[in-house]
């Protein structure tokens, strides 16, 4: 009796998560494509005024192998994504990548430290690359422009954290492109803010100069490691494939950013502790020294990875402050300016 009702408890939960698996679902169209170079793409497109003649929004996240909706072990659901997709796709086409062999939509578990987490496939592990994302993205925006009712004047690509450094890749590839927004990602070898973390770290007092040269010396041991062995899936690091590290660091997105003559709109956070903003200045830097002068890059000063600011209060008390709506809205104007 007890194994039976544990069998009707689990029931109507895995129900429970399908209706809100449903919910979410139910708002995007989903498309696929099938490559013999990149397996089996599948991109969605929010159904809000799909028949209207609109420009494209592609919208890519960042690192990881998690779905781009969530449903949480707390029984919230959550999104890897950053932007107001109801609002914008009055005027946009919005569009999404799921990752290699990663459902649209799932039930993650969240770990006791808090931390998400979702297991792994070989899929995900044969395909997850910037080669791959940036393929996907190329054939997703021909595939849009075939299927739907689009105003090319304006074919945007914009990613947040590891997103924005495909952003610049899929320009280059695909000249249809007209925009670019990058979020809060590096412009120089994904690989070297792990340096300058430890130098900073030892720069505030955090470990001892001896301790952040020691540390360093391990990292150019390990990234030796992955450069000898650029396209194993089997061997990892810091929990992706040699494959995915080298892929994201042989081409640095500042190159492909150079490479670009349309509107590139680069936003960092001043407090962003996933991505050291130290990396980021570096582009403004070598578009000066270029004379190039199709980046608009913006800094907010206080806020973080993802557009949160923390404030103390009279007591304190510190709070945070969440700026999300404002920052994008800062980028579709930036769009409306740039034609």
């Amino acid at each position: 009796m007890k194994n039976f009702l544990r069998s009707i408890f689990f029931l109507f939960l895995s129900l429970g998560c399908y209706s809100q698996h449903e919910q979410i679902t139910n708002n995007w169209k989903t498309e696929s494509i099938l490559s013999k170079e990149n397996g089996i793409i599948n991109y969605h497109v929010y159904k809000n005024e799909i028949d209207k003649i609109k420009p494209v929004l592609l919208f890519l996240d960042g690192s990881g192998n998690f779905p781009l909706y969530f449903l949480k072990s707390n029984g919230k659901y959550s999104t890897s994504t950053t932007l107001n997709f109801k609002k914008l796709s009055n005027s946009f086409h919005i569009a999404l990548i799921s990752k290699p062999g990663i459902p649209f939509v799932d039930t993650i578990k969240l770990t006791e430290s808090g931390r998400k987490y979702y297991p792994t496939n070989d899929t995900y592990k044969k395909y997850y690359s910037l080669n791959w994302r940036v393929n996907a993205g190329d054939l997703v925006i021909n595939d849009i422009l075939r299927k739907f009712k689009t105003d090319t004047s304006k074919i945007i690509v914009w990613g947040h954290s590891e997103g924005s450094q495909v952003a610049p890749a899929i320009a280059v590839k695909n000249s249809k492109v007209t925009h670019v927004i990058s979020m809060m990602g590096n412009s120089l070898n994904q690989l070297y803010d792990f340096i300058i973390n430890k130098r900073i770290s030892a720069e505030k007092g955090k470990i001892t100069n001896r301790q952040a040269q020691s540390n360093i010396d391990s990292l150019f041991i390990e990234y030796e490691k992955i450069y000898k062995d650029p396209e194993s899936i089997t061997k990892e690091w810091f929990g992706e494939t040699y494959y995915k590290w080298s892929s994201f660091t042989l081409t640095s997105p500042i190159e492909n950013m150079l490479k670009l003559d349309i509107p590139i709109l680069y936003v960092a956070g001043g407090a962003d502790n996933n991505q050291n903003i130290i990396n980021m200045d570096y582009a403004r830097l070598e578009f000066l020294r270029k004379g190039k002068t199709n980046l608009t890059y913006k800094v907010f000063p206080n806020y973080d990875h993802y557009f949160l600011e923390t404030k103390k209060d009279s007591s304190g008390k510190s709070e945070w402050i969440d700026h999300l709506d404002e920052v994008n809205q800062f980028s579709i104007n930036w769009i409306n300016q740039n034609d």
